[in-house]
């Protein structure tokens, strides 16, 4: 028995250290829960990360993306907040929070952010097909074909950013370019668009 007293006196002095995790940790195993679409429990390792470095401004972010999945808009607003107050020039927090107040209806607020986060990140084709929602839901539907159109510009194979372009280019009585939109939306595999073509495009 002497002979392993050693050994076990090892184990329980160190057992502590493994057993805490660090931030980074948490971090990691939260985004790649996140992933794997497990949503609430993402959230309880961005918990612990914030509980040691409250002002991660990825992870609130993340947190608060999180929380949109879970349609737990109001509390994801807060974490972006939270997360532009701590970083004014952080475009992610900006558009994250757009596309929460997008899904509260409060499109007018959307705007604005989504305005900042363009403003900060003039690349981001998701940015604008986002934007487009927002005008699109203001009934501003050549503001949203404007957006739709500079999306796709920057990224051709956007099928969705087709698919929303049809919509609002039908909405202005432009039959012919919301059917070609249609069709290429389908070709890039958006499954709605076989229904829009056959209901609008006869």
């Amino acid at each position: 028995m002497k002979k392993y007293l050693p050994l076990l006196l090892f184990l329980l002095l160190t057992l502590p250290g493994f057993a805490q995790k660090s931030a980074t940790a948490y971090f990691i195993s939260g985004n790649t829960k996140f992933k794997a679409g497990q949503f609430a429990e993402a959230i309880k390792d961005y918990d612990a990360v914030l509980k040691r470095n409250p002002k991660h401004v990825v992870t609130l972010t993340n947190r608060g993306v999180a929380q949109d999945r879970l349609l737990q808009y109001r509390a994801a607003i807060a974490d972006f907040t939270k997360a532009i107050a701590l970083a004014p020039d952080y475009a992610e927090a900006y558009l994250s929070r757009g596309f929460s107040r997008y899904n509260l209806k409060d499109y007018r607020s959307a705007l604005l952010d989504y305005n900042k986060g363009i403003a900060l990140a003039p690349e981001n084709a998701k940015a604008y097909n986002n934007r487009g929602l927002a005008y699109y839901g203001l009934k501003d539907f050549s503001g949203a074909v404007a957006d739709y159109t500079k999306a796709i510009a920057l990224n051709s194979t956007y099928g969705a950013a087709y698919y929303n372009r049809a919509a609002a280019r039908y909405r202005l009585g432009d039959t012919k370019g919301a059917c070609a939109d249609w069709t290429k939306a389908k070709a890039l595999g958006i499954k709605d668009a076989a229904v829009s073509l056959k209901n609008y495009c006869k």
